[in-house]
């Protein structure tokens, strides 16, 4: 666990730092100097575009990590692996577009009626998505030689600053919302070319244009598994995404606006797991190559317990202080749908506490079942919001990811459980949630002070106090007490 704990720590701190600045943009900034409708319209033009990079990939960033450590050379050609990568990412891309000039007719029916400003931008969605596909790639190459630090520095800070310096540049009519919209685009472009630039620097790849290496066997090799894992990605990616597509076609932008603030705000509790998955993924394929099965259980039992235990009081700390978020929250259609935050918010608690259930599954020699859960994922999200969303409107689209999730998630515990006989869970994950309702009370009924700033400070310290002296106390993560012991040394040291 030694070089996955430090990149996780590097990860973690620029995730973080991510966090907090898109904080400001998502909470301080684009709810007080954007409509609801503009904000909603970001939020499906990045939902579409997403989805459309995806599927241009041909699952090709699992490919990577799947595949380099057998074609990893000393003399960095690494056997025409890159040839591989642009090759199938540049075809995947004209095929996916050609696609989406196809279906034109049929997307803009389903969008004309509650959703026409999407209409004016459907063309603007091709180089949008082009920038994610060349972005995605970049940052699967460079995770693929465990450089991911800087490549999580870019995607969490340096894309969230620039969105900051743009929607500067609105707020004091530098730039309309068109311009807006564009320049939001070009940005995915320079942050793509950052991570391009490190890959460089870093020596690791030779960047020879050839096909002296070219195979027809590896091609299709890859080219075998990426299918599978674009099936998987793609179901899973679309599933994601599904709620906010639905509500944009069935009710309107505003609510895309809302469902997607609140999910960003549940999108907190999945920062310690990206920062372990980003530096996991690559020791669970090379373990899974060593048939390590041993190694594999272990990081998905450590794993597990630290994204419940941090994931939990990210859930808690939210809601305790929503009172203080409604003072950022100028705009009453945010206010008013907060329900939104504890349901969604619920799913991705789910999802966190299974630990690395997909990575585990998509780089073992049953990859291909991965792709049937994330089918599952996909059509069980698709008939909850069917179903929930003409009912409840955004809440049922709120209550069909939660129920999505679980579903999702409950049969790949069970697969790994059958197959190869790992469970993540034990009697700690019910301490730790124990432990999690005691602080939530706590903190509930701890009386509200006027100034807001020192309520967050006050009530989240000591609800975080309590909790984490707790965890510590009970020793019920043994990589959290060893970093608290390490840093303690330090800071006594000093």
């Amino acid at each position: 666990m030694g070089i996955v704990r430090n990149q996780a720590i590097k990860n973690s701190f620029f995730s973080y730092i991510g966090v907090a600045l898109g904080y400001v943009n998502l909470i301080l900034l684009f709810p007080n100097f954007f409509s609801t409708e503009q904000f909603g319209l970001i939020q499906l033009l990045i939902s579409v575009a997403e989805v459309y990079a995806l599927v241009s990939a041909v699952g090709l960033a699992n490919s990577v990590t799947k595949f380099f450590p057998y074609y990893k050379t000393d003399d960095k050609h690494h056997n025409g692996f890159l040839t591989y990568l642009f090759l199938i990412s540049f075809s995947g891309f004209i095929i996916a577009s050609i696609i989406y000039l196809l279906f034109r007719p049929l997307i803009i029916s389903a969008y004309i009626q509650k959703s026409a400003m999407f209409v004016d931008y459907y063309f603007i969605l091709i180089p949008f998505a082009l920038f994610s596909l060349m972005f995605n790639v970049f940052e699967a190459t460079a995770r693929a030689v465990f450089r991911t630090s800087f490549a999580t520095f870019v995607r969490e800070v340096a894309l969230r600053v620039l969105t900051t310096a743009g929607i500067f540049l609105f707020m004091y009519k530098i730039l309309d919302f068109h311009s807006f919209v564009i320049y939001y685009i070009l940005i995915y472009f320079v942050c793509a070319i950052l991570i391009f630039i490190q890959i460089i620097i870093t020596r690791e790849y030779s960047f020879t244009v050839s096909l002296k290496y070219f195979q027809k066997t590896k091609l299709s090799e890859i080219l075998k598994y990426g299918g599978f894992t674009l099936i998987s990605g793609a179901a899973m990616q679309t599933g994601l995404r599904i709620p906010a597509l639905m509500i944009g076609s069935m009710v309107g932008l505003s609510m895309v606006g809302v469902y997607n603030l609140y999910y960003y705000v549940g999108s907190m509790i999945y920062v310690p797991m990206r920062a372990l998955s980003r530096i996991s993924v690559p020791v669970i394929a090379t373990a899974w190559r060593d048939n390590d099965l041993k190694k594999i259980n272990d990081i998905y039992r450590r794993t597990s317990l630290i994204q419940l235990i941090l994931g939990l009081i990210i859930y808690i700390g939210v809601i305790i202080n929503k009172h203080n978020l409604f003072y950022f929250l100028k705009n009453s259609e945010y206010v008013v749908n907060f329900i939104f935050f504890p349901i969604i918010g619920l799913g991705i608690l789910i999802d966190v506490a299974v630990g690395l259930n997909s990575e585990i599954i998509v780089n073992s020699p049953k990859y291909k079942y991965d792709s049937v859960f994330n089918v599952v994922l996909f059509l069980v999200s698709v008939i909850a919001n069917y179903i929930l969303i003409p009912i409840s409107g955004g809440i049922g689209a709120a209550m069909g990811f939660v129920l999505a999730y679980f579903s999702f998630n409950f049969l790949k515990w069970l697969f790994l459980y059958r197959k190869y006989g790992m469970q993540p869970f034990d009697y700690k994950q019910l301490i730790v949630l124990f432990l999690g309702a005691v602080v939530f009370l706590i903190g509930d009924n701890i009386p509200v002070i006027d100034n807001v700033f020192l309520d967050i400070i006050i009530r989240s310290s000591i609800v975080s106090l309590i909790y984490g002296v707790a965890i510590l106390v009970f020793r019920i993560s043994p990589d959290l007490n060893e970093r608290f012991t390490v840093y303690k040394g330090k800071f006594i040291k000093k």
